[in-house]
């Protein structure tokens, strides 16, 4: 699965929804302005990862890595149509440490290895294709 890193600014941080007895989702959009006209980016937390989101607040800038999915569906008519989503990974303050909940008895102020140390995956490359 395809990995982004978006940066940008909290516009809203949703509530944690239990969609069904054994699932949860929890959505932050995030308004991203590195070209001419803002882009608002929904991004979904799921399962525990809903819990990273507790502290963020609008006006925020943060950077969040996410997984890129996608999904095909047939509506009644017979129309094909096809759903691109982000879920959420991680997210940290602009310029901070991962926010990752802590293994328990773990020291409180230990750094947190990021992203950027973890080294690419086989096969993966650094560049989008825009």
């Amino acid at each position: 699965m395809a990995q982004v890193t978006i940066t940008g600014t909290i516009k809203v941080v949703g509530q944690t929804v239990q969609v069904s007895e054994k699932f949860s989702k929890r959505e932050i959009v995030i308004t991203e302005q590195s070209g001419q006209y803002p882009q608002l980016i929904p991004i979904e937390f799921k399962q525990d990862k809903t819990g990273l989101l507790d502290g963020f607040n609008p006006g925020d800038e943060v950077s969040v890595m996410c997984y890129v999915g996608g999904r095909e569906w047939t509506g009644k008519d017979g129309v094909t149509k096809y759903f691109l989503s982000l879920s959420g990974n991680r997210i940290e303050r602009a310029g901070a440490a991962p926010s990752t909940p802590a293994p328990s008895g773990a020291r409180q102020n230990a750094p947190t290895p990021s992203m950027a140390d973890a080294p690419p995956a086989a096969g993966e490359e650094d560049d989008l294709p825009f």
